[in-house]
């Protein structure tokens, strides 16, 4: 912790948002934190694992602790990431065990999921009781708030934290609240209707966790919001073709109960706001519309009975995947009532790099003294301050193949659109 309580201290919030334009603060606050230790927990996992890797390629300087229950895979990945790289077995069930962990780390990624069905958020508790900066890949609406709620005892104790930092929800959120800044930064134009699209061919490459979180989600009624007010639909319904734009094209997306739909409403501000997603091939989005309709919800929101599903699936969907291949992409659309419309896109050949990229980001930036004592979502100031986004999005955005922000649709969309007299773009 002496190295985060240095950097704090160099390079206080307030600090952080004012000296961003110039080049010497942001290097010196880069150099206070090359010291600093980083306890990826799951990290022998997919998404631990694609956290670590992007971490080593983005800083070399820092040390990354590998910490996960699995010895045997989590030892010899330690040691291919390199000599700032040790293992540390750690199980997030025993508060002991992960207290012990946390002596001496500047900051920890949780990336030991799933997050759904957890009563608990074990080590966000022990990040606050260490003075442990945090940040978790949460995908979980219940969760997510639930860790919302130590805001004040992190605050206290003087911890930054960001639930849900992730690439979505992650990403996705500072791609949403820089499309809003720059909607209410124009004339009469008040932002209207939030839309979250996801594409992911495949289970993406990010391994059983990844599927077991989307059939837990089959088991949530999705909250969406509709002009300000709070509305229950069924998971994997309400399909829209979307157009991902170039290396994608249109897609079937599905609705899904996913935080940053709540939390884009509470923060942003937007009355409308909801999320889709959607795979391919096309017969996986058949096969999660079956389970939604025909399994039984106390099944989906049972996590033992979901696991033993997916050991059953996993090798099928792991053929498929090399076939389909793992390609992800996001888009964010924004509406508003001068009739404005804007979209964020980001897309990337392989989801099991970018969720690292993504995860990476985050870590750096909290690092860098962005964020203020709480607990925080991405789209919140106080989480990832307005002057860090940008950097933020460069650094997720790392081997995109798209990504675009604050454009009109038709410029990203690969069907061409009427712009009148026949003229069409």
């Amino acid at each position: 912790m002496a190295t985060m309580a240095v950097v704090r201290a160099c390079a206080p919030p307030a600090a952080a948002a004012t000296s961003s334009a110039a080049p010497s603060a942001d290097a010196a606050k880069r150099k206070k934190s090359s010291s600093a230790r980083v306890l990826v927990l799951g990290g022998a996992g997919r998404v631990g694992g694609s956290t670590a890797t992007a971490l080593s390629k983005l800083r070399p300087d820092l040390s990354i602790l590998i910490g996960d229950r699995n010895r045997e895979k989590g030892e010899p990945f330690a040691a291919k990431l390199g000599e700032q790289s040790e293992f540390v077995q750690v199980d997030t069930q025993n508060a002991s065990m992960l207290e012990n962990a946390l002596q001496g780390v500047d900051l920890v990624v949780h990336a030991a999921g799933p997050f759904q069905r957890e009563q608990k958020c074990a080590v966000l508790e022990a990040a606050i009781s260490t003075k442990t900066a945090y940040i978790d890949v949460c995908d979980d609406t219940d969760y997510s708030w639930r860790a919302k709620g130590l805001h004040e005892q992190a605050k206290a104790a003087g911890v930054p934290a960001i639930t849900t930092a992730g690439i979505y929800p992650g990403v996705s959120n500072v791609m949403a609240a820089e499309l809003v800044r720059a909607a209410r930064s124009e004339k009469d134009c008040e932002p209207e209707r939030l839309r979250f699209f996801y594409y992911t061919a495949g289970s993406g490459g990010a391994g059983p966790t990844i599927l077991a979180t989307s059939f837990l989600l089959l088991g949530e009624d999705v909250i969406a919001y509709n002009k300000g007010e709070e509305i229950k639909l069924k998971p994997y319904s309400g399909v829209l073709n979307i157009d991902f734009g170039k290396g994608v094209r249109k897609k079937n997306v599905y609705l899904l109960n996913l935080p940053e739909v709540k939390s884009a409403f509470k923060i942003l501000g937007v009355p409308t706001v909801s999320a889709r997603f959607g795979t391919a091939p096309f017969f996986w989005n058949w096969g999660m519309q079956a389970f939604a309709n025909f399994l039984p919800v106390e099944f989906l929101r049972d996590k033992n009975k979901v696991q033993k599903l997916v050991q059953s699936v996993d090798p099928l969907v792991r053929a498929i995947d090399g076939i389909a291949g793992e390609r992800v992409s996001m888009r964010v659309d924004l509406e508003c009532s001068n009739g404005r419309s804007t979209v964020g896109l980001f897309t990337h050949r392989k989801l099991s790099v970018s969720v690292g990229y993504a995860a990476a980001a985050f870590v750096l930036a909290v690092l860098e003294g962005n964020t203020q004592p709480g607990v925080w979502f991405p789209e919140e100031p106080e989480g990832i301050s307005i002057e860090a986004r940008k950097l933020l999005l460069e650094r997720a955005s790392q081997g995109t193949s798209n990504f675009v922000m604050n454009q009109p649709s038709w410029m990203v969309e690969t069907d061409p659109k009427e712009v009148g007299l026949g003229i069409y773009v």
